[in-house]
């Protein structure tokens, strides 16, 4: 019955009694009430007004198994270690391709390079999809790419911000961090077993710890108003098999002017860091391949497959 009354409360968006909502299910008020007070435990802002009866916020941004709506295939638990660690280990197990795994905090949550992704309860977005590609490895990083295109459409289109990507893998608004996405795969000499790709976003966050505040932001803290997480999650994901599905049919060169338009370090000086060597350089293009193509003081063209780029911004410090 309390899924019924939720139902309900989405649907008439504005006050139901308790007698209205009680003849309609054949129910005591009592029952009625108690199933209203666990809706509440489980986050969810309705409101009691005698009189008038029960109304749901459906601005009230709650992030459960219910609100996501994927069926049978997405895991959501409150708390996690790390959705990434997670969802390898269900990949491991056999599940499903596109499994969404998510949740309201992770203890331990990853980013690149072996650092942290610090995640606040209740506030971010953090999901990982678990991936069987047919595709060569080498073309693994390339999914990064795809996810980020995806993502800053998303991102754009949900609130207006001009959200760019910084190559491979950060988003960035005013020149500040609001996501990221780090891909992990498993896979022997020749083939790819699974491929699980992260992505955490920072939505409503409004504070940050002193050694990141001056290169993080939210999305709210940019636009300030609080988003709903499960709707940006749905989009996301349909944004992101979209794309997914073009890669796969023709290769990240289709999808190349897409990440170019979106790419801050094109047309800009760049510090690069890639497999142990520094390189400075003007960022020049993104290859078929999606590495970034940098021009150094020497005038030669260094392809970059995997690493950080930062860009050099107006203080000239580099994101």
């Amino acid at each position: 019955m309390k899924e019924e009354i939720l139902n309900v409360l989405k649907q008439k968006n504005n006050y139901v009694s308790g007698q209205e909502l009680a003849d309609m299910f054949n129910v005591s008020r009592t029952a009625v009430w108690k199933a209203i007070t666990s809706l509440k435990k489980e986050g969810y802002a309705i409101e009691s007004v005698s009189r008038l009866g029960y109304r749901l916020d459906t601005e009230n941004d709650i992030l459960n198994e219910r609100e996501l709506d994927f069926s049978d295939n997405i895991y959501f638990c409150d708390i996690l270690n790390s959705t990434n660690n997670t969802a390898k280990k269900m990949a491991v197990e056999g599940c499903r391709e596109f499994l969404i795994v998510t949740c309201n905090k992770q203890e331990n949550g990853k980013g690149r390079l072996g650092r942290t992704w610090i995640s606040p309860y209740g506030e971010n977005i953090y999901l990982s999809m678990v991936f069987f590609p047919d595709i060569d490895i080498e073309k693994t990083s390339q999914m990064t790419l795809v996810f980020g295109i995806a993502a800053a459409e998303t991102l754009k289109n949900i609130t207006g911000l001009d959200v760019k990507i910084k190559w491979p893998n950060d988003l960035i608004v005013n020149g500040r961090k609001v996501a990221g996405i780090l891909t992990e795969m498993q896979a022997e000499i020749d083939r790819i077993i699974f491929v699980v790709s992260g992505i955490g976003i920072n939505v409503n966050q409004t504070k940050f710890d002193d050694e990141i505040k001056d290169k993080a932001t939210s999305l709210f803290n940019e636009s300030g108003k609080k988003y709903k997480r499960s709707f940006i999650i749905k989009e996301l994901v349909k944004n992101f098999q979209k794309y997914y599905a073009v890669f796969l049919d023709k290769g990240f060169g289709a999808l190349r002017d897409e990440y170019k338009n979106m790419c801050i370090n094109t047309g800009r000086e760049v510090k690069a860091v890639s497999r142990g060597r520094e390189i400075i350089g003007k960022a020049v293009d993104i290859s078929e391949n999606g590495e970034l193509v940098i021009k150094n003081k020497s005038g030669e063209l260094v392809y970059i497959s995997s690493g950080e780029a930062g860009v050099r911004g107006l203080d000239n410090k580099y994101i």
